[in-house]
């Protein structure tokens, strides 16, 4: 299903429905969790024929079906949709990728990075934060291995071992480069070009999160400073009312007072009476 099927997918951003009908969008719906577990199972088979080149004749040829068998299933999905899009030759010119995986086999293991760029799009970057270790090891051991299987026999290959391959990606991956391992192959370039990215990808979010955890923690006031708060205003309130009694109080008996002073002095102004 490929980058297409992402665009027909109301989850991803760029979505395109006008070109697949009702029909063809309910099947990219249906059919893109089964092909993406497909894909796992390409990349495990390819794996498998990789680390056992010469296993059993039973052993490979399973596996090569298996291969075949995927092949099929993202043949099929690609000529379903083209034959359910609103235009053939837009739909061709705009899904030039899925064709690829179609045609390239090797092409298909795209389809593990789109996986993943789908699953990280909905989650929040502490929680990729979180589970970056998980992310930094698989990728290192994952690209390490397929460096190792391209490169140890080439010609004038220094990548011969996978104990130098594991360093050579753990030294990638962490964008230090010593150079002392090197890919030959174009196989080995392409595929230290794509731990280069994840690299620089997974450096970028570690420095995005530290730096959201700074704002965040300078922008809103903590509980505990909020708390404090709440408890030096409550007191300081009950004090300014009890202060406004008193003083309200005071006034009321300096008014009363000035009536008895007012009333003496109307009592001194009256002439005497005489007798």
């Amino acid at each position: 299903m490929g980058l297409g099927a992402l665009a027909d997918n109301p989850d991803v951003p760029n979505v395109e429905p006008e070109i697949l009908t009702p029909a063809g969008r309910r099947w990219v719906e249906r059919a893109q969790r089964p092909l993406d577990v497909l894909a796992v199972v390409f990349l495990i088979d390819v794996i498998l024929i990789w680390s056992f080149p010469d296993g059993p004749a039973a052993f490979l040829n399973t596996l090569n079906v298996i291969a075949w068998i995927v092949w099929a299933c993202f043949a099929v999905d690609y000529v379903a949709r083209l034959l359910l899009s609103v235009g053939k030759a837009r739909f061709v010119r705009t899904h030039k990728l899925d064709l690829l995986m179609v045609l390239l086999p090797m092409l298909r293991l795209l389809r593990i990075f789109l996986l993943l760029r789908r699953s990280l799009a909905s989650v929040s970057t502490e929680k990729i934060a979180g589970s970056i270790v998980s992310i930094v090891v698989a990728a290192v051991f994952v690209s390490a291995f397929f460096m190792w299987r391209v490169e140890y026999n080439a010609p004038g290959a220094t990548i011969t071992t996978f104990r130098y391959a594991l360093w050579w990606a753990i030294v990638t991956t962490t964008t230090v480069g010593y150079g002392d391992y090197t890919p030959v192959t174009l196989a080995g370039r392409v595929i230290a070009t794509a731990v280069m990215i994840v690299g620089v990808g997974l450096i970028g979010t570690v420095s995005a999160t530290v730096a959201a955890w700074f704002v965040r923690r300078h922008s809103e006031p903590s509980t505990e400073t909020a708390d404090v708060a709440s408890v030096d205003v409550e007191p300081a309130a009950a004090t300014t009312t009890h202060t406004q009694a008193l003083l309200l109080d005071r006034l009321d008996e300096l008014a009363a007072k000035q009536d008895e002073i007012r009333a003496m002095l109307i009592e001194l102004q009256r002439p005497p009476t005489s007798s």
